[in-house]
Order: structure tokens, then C-alpha cells, then sequence
């Protein structure tokens, strides 16, 4: 009995230890494009229109970016920009928007990225780095904070979150004081398309039916 008692008591705490210890998440230091690098997931790169076109809330829904907003209030300063990362665009609020900080030339914000599934890894390229430290946010889908990392100094600098192969982050946020974003990358799950789930659904209930009538 005592020695059940043990394992028990010893099972719970491995599971505590181990949902305690869920992620081993890391921050992780690469190099921008070119070369980029770690490469992993989906990239989006901001090349796909003209500089200078506004950066559009849901213009990436089709890759699994549910949303990019710059939640600041920047408006249409908020677009593709001439890169110095990988060419031709960057993303930023440009050289006349400022909110403060030490380095008061404008390209402050923070930008937030929304998955349509949930994250693992996350990365982001960081040009121009100046005034403040950028910070770098992850958050799950209640929008509690899962990770908040200094971005390390630099002109251009590649950085991001690995979770540790758990997929638990919904939002990535960007703080910037004086930078621009490039070279998103995230590997996420997929999201099940509405028809997908339907036929679940009913697939489920012919199983169900199938089992009632056997039984």
C-alpha cells in the first residue's frame, strides 16, 4: 500500500515537473538574408507588392498570417518600405512616425502578427537597430504572455522564438524603438478548412451510428 502510495506520488510529481516543463524555449540568433538563416516553416518576406504600399491587415491570410497590424495607431505610415535586408521591401512606420524613446527618428511601433494556427517557432529580421532595445513577444491564445526576449544590438539581426516543439503561440509582437521588420518565418499548424470539419463530423457520427447498431 505505502509502495503504491510512492508511485503515486511519485508519478504526479514527474507529471507536474513535466507540465511545469512543458516548453524549452529558447531564443535564437541567425543571420538576415541573405544568407537567411535558420530557414524553417513558412516565410513571408514583403516582396510580393510595390514599396510603398500600405502593409493591409489580412493581406496574408492566405499563408496562415490571420492578421499584421501595427497597434500603435501609425495609420498609413505603417507600408512597405526600401529595404536594406533582404530586397526590395521592409516593414515599418517610416521616419516620421515617433512615440518616444531614446532614438527619436521616427520607425517606432509595435507590430503584431497573428497565426491562424498556433506557432512553434517564430522568427523576424530586425533592420537598423537603434535608440531603445526591441523587444520581442510571444503569446498564447487567451493573449497571455508566454515570452519576452531582448533583441540583440545590432544593424541587422535575425532573431526569434523556438517553443521546443510545442505549438501554443497565436500572437508574435514586435516593440521597435527605430527599426523595421523583414523576413517573417513561423512553423505552424495547419487549420482544418470548414468543409474539412464537416466531414469530420459526420464521419464521427456514422462511426457512432455504426457502433450503436452493432452493439
Amino acid at each position: 500500500m505505502k509502495l503504491n502510495k510512492l508511485l503515486t506520488l511519485t508519478a504526479g510529481a514527474v507529471l507536474s515537473a513535466s507540465v511545469a516543463g512543458t516548453s524549452l524555449a529558447v531564443q535564437f540568433v541567425g543571420t538576415p538574408s541573405s544568407p537567411l538563416s535558420p530557414i524553417f516553416g513558412t516565410l513571408i518576406d514583403f516582396d510580393d507588392q510595390a514599396t510603398g504600399t500600405v502593409v493591409g491587415a489580412n493581406d496574408y491570410a492566405a499563408q496562415g498570417l490571420a492578421s499584421i497590424t501595427e497597434t500603435t495607431g501609425s495609420g498609413a505610415a505603417f507600408a512597405r518600405y526600401a529595404g536594406t535586408q533582404s530586397f526590395p521591401n521592409y516593414i515599418g512606420t517610416g521616419a516620421g512616425y515617433e512615440i518616444g524613446g531614446s532614438a527619436n527618428l521616427g520607425w517606432d511601433g509595435k507590430f503584431l502578427f497573428e497565426f491562424a494556427g498556433l506557432a512553434s517557432m517564430v522568427g523576424i529580421g530586425v533592420a537598423d537597430s537603434r535608440g531603445d532595445a526591441e523587444i520581442i513577444n510571444a503569446y498564447d491564445s487567451s493573449f497571455a504572455l508566454l515570452e519576452s526576449w531582448t533583441v540583440p544590438t545590432g544593424t541587422n539581426v535575425y532573431t526569434g522564438i523556438d517553443r521546443g516543439g510545442v505549438y501554443d503561440i497565436k500572437y508574435f509582437e514586435v516593440v521597435c524603438d527605430f527599426c523595421a521588420l523583414d523576413d517573417l518565418q513561423f512553423k505552424a499548424t495547419a487549420v482544418p478548412e470548414p468543409g474539412t470539419l464537416a466531414l469530420l463530423g459526420l464521419g464521427l457520427l456514422g462511426f457512432v451510428s455504426m457502433r450503436r447498431f452493432t452493439a
